[in-house]
């Protein structure tokens, strides 16, 4: 048996799908609320600072202040609904060869698992957004607000060793060596680091 675990955010999905997803929800939401303040112009100014790695939420104030709504909104419900929201299919999804590819692990019956830090919500409408469930048992899924620590700690890895304890191989694909390789690196893993998706967070890239 061969496990082959996955990392998340800028490895199966470009993290930068999630927050233009956000940006539009959020936009949405404004505009439904303060119609004089077009859907477009929010789109503009925040994507326009993501682009340039300026802050997001910064931005969306500075729009707020030009049509004086700086005071009608809370931004810290902005900043909630924007991590809490559920990504739009029609942005942030799977690549086709990337679908591809875990579609054949599956059939190839090649056990594979998720080990992704970030919040439990945020990190679970990701998943369930992309159709992620179709290829990961939930079982085979580790979101560090969920069993308690991040990627710097060994457990997940050990978890999943122990699980599959007769598996022969156990692989980890991530886009970021220094936190995704270092501990199933020490356990005899094979790491696999995938070409960075341009924008990618842990290359300067805004969070959210």
């Amino acid at each position: 048996m061969i496990v082959v675990a996955f990392d998340l955010d800028d490895t199966l999905i470009p993290e930068v799908l999630f927050l233009k997803s956000g940006i539009h929800h959020i936009a949405t939401l404004i505009n439904k609320n303060y119609p004089r303040l077009p859907i477009l112009r929010i789109v503009s100014a925040m994507e326009t600072a993501l682009l340039t790695r300026r802050n997001h939420y910064a931005a969306l104030e500075s729009l707020l202040e030009e049509f004086n709504l700086r005071s009608s909104v809370d931004m810290k419900g902005i900043v909630t609904e924007f991590r809490n929201h559920a990504p739009d299919p029609a942005i942030y999804h799977l690549s086709p060869s990337i679908a591809e590819a875990l579609a054949t692990l599956k059939q190839k019956n090649i056990k594979t698992a998720l080990i992704t830090d970030g919040r439990s919500l945020t990190q679970r409408n990701k998943i369930a957004s992309a159709g992620l469930y179709s290829f990961f048992d939930n079982s085979d899924i580790y979101i560090s607000e969920e069993i308690g620590h991040d990627k710097f700690d060994p457990d997940s890895f050990l978890q999943i060793m122990k699980k599959h304890a007769g598996a022969k191989e156990f692989h980890y694909v991530g886009d970021n060596p220094p936190k995704d390789f270092l501990h199933p690196a020490k356990l005899g893993w094979q790491t696999h680091l995938v070409h960075a998706f341009p924008l990618a967070v842990h290359h300067g890239f805004p969070k959210l």
